[in-house]
């Protein structure tokens, strides 16, 4: 009896860090996770400025076609997902800033110089509408419920 209580206790307490949001950094590059402010799973989860990439996720139980979507950073670069660029339930792709060959798991803006201020930048991640479905790093007054000042 005494396993079954630990188990549901540990479930319980993964489900609730999973939910928050785990906040990490490693080798310079940023790592979020808000569920809230995703559309149908997909956000951003990580980028480095240094490095010039943003990572996008799809946490969402099924397939997001991002045909039309796009990132822009604070100065208004805007990188258009190709048309029917798909990401499979639990797929990551990378978009770098500089010029590669696209594949299923990384994209290439074809920036021919660095775009991300490596001090202070915001990669914003928006539907086929417009409609803002996430942002790297997440604004202020989405972190603790109350407005920058």
């Amino acid at each position: 009896m005494r396993s079954i209580s630990t188990l549901r206790i540990l479930l319980l307490v993964s489900a609730l860090v999973f939910a928050a949001g785990i906040s990490a950094a490693e080798d310079g590059d940023m790592v979020i996770g808000d569920m809230a402010d995703s559309v149908d799973g997909v956000m951003i989860v990580s980028a480095s400025w240094v490095d010039e990439w943003v990572e996008i996720e799809n946490y969402g139980e099924a397939a997001q076609d991002l045909t039309g979507w796009t990132i822009q950073d604070l100065q208004e670069h805007v990188f258009d997902f190709p048309e029917g660029f798909v990401l499979a339930p639990g797929g990551t792709v990378t978009v770098h800033t500089g010029v590669g060959d696209d594949t299923a798991s990384d994209l290439y803006w074809g920036m021919g110089n660095p775009i991300w201020n490596n001090d202070d930048d915001v990669a914003t991640l928006m539907d086929d509408e417009g409609n803002i479905v996430s942002q790297y790093p997440e604004p202020e007054e989405d972190q603790n419920g109350e407005e920058d000042a």
